[in-house]
């Protein structure tokens, strides 16, 4: 009954009510596609989603493998260069230290030469008073002096000053062969050279 008007509602017949459960049914059947479709499409955009990540993930492994080659690679070239260059600072050294050595080794030859040679000159020309061995302290030979002051020579047959074979005062030049003698004996500042 209807409360506003009193009315009674239109009797319904029974199959009349199938036409609206069969449109429900229907659209029942459709929202259950469609949602299934739904399901079914954002199901395959996932897994597009999903695969697409997965060759991302592929493509940054290669890459990843590929750098840490590449660093390996480079660790060992460092190594081998630090390696090189260690080999090479020590065979410089080894040569700089051979070549350092016959410098000096050539060096004090060319001293021992030099004071070899000063000692003949030194030993070649002698003032200082005193007795020196021929063939030791002097070279054998002739000796010459311009003179001076109170000069004195001898030439002895040993070291003793009493074994002389010749000997003279005197004070302009002089002149003496000591060859024959075992040392030559002088005082007073004369400077004698070995001619």
């Amino acid at each position: 009954m209807n409360v506003s008007t009193g009315e009674s509602p239109p009797a319904v017949h029974p199959a009349s009510k199938r036409p609206i459960v069969r449109i429900v049914a229907g659209a029942a059947v459709l929202v259950g596609i469609a949602v299934g479709v739904g399901v079914g499409a954002a199901a395959n955009s996932h897994s597009g989603e999903v695969a697409l990540l997965r060759g991302q993930i592929t493509s940054l492994r290669t890459k990843l493998t590929v750098t840490r080659n590449d660093l390996i690679s480079a660790d060992s070239a460092a190594a081998n260069a630090r390696a090189a260059a260690a080999s090479a600072t020590a065979k410089a050294q080894a040569q700089a230290k051979a070549q350092w050595a016959a410098k000096i080794s050539a060096a004090n030859a060319l001293l021992r030469k030099l004071q070899h040679e000063q000692g003949i000159v030194l030993a070649s020309t002698i003032s200082a008073d005193g007795v020196y061995v021929v063939g030791k302290d002097i070279p054998s030979g002739t000796y010459h002096t311009s003179g001076g002051g109170q000069c004195y020579y001898a030439t002895l047959s040993s070291t003793n000053t009493f074994d002389i074979i010749d000997n003279n005062n005197f004070n302009g030049p002089e002149t003496v062969d000591v060859s024959g003698a075992y040392a030559f004996e002088i005082s007073g500042g004369c400077t004698w050279v070995k001619e």
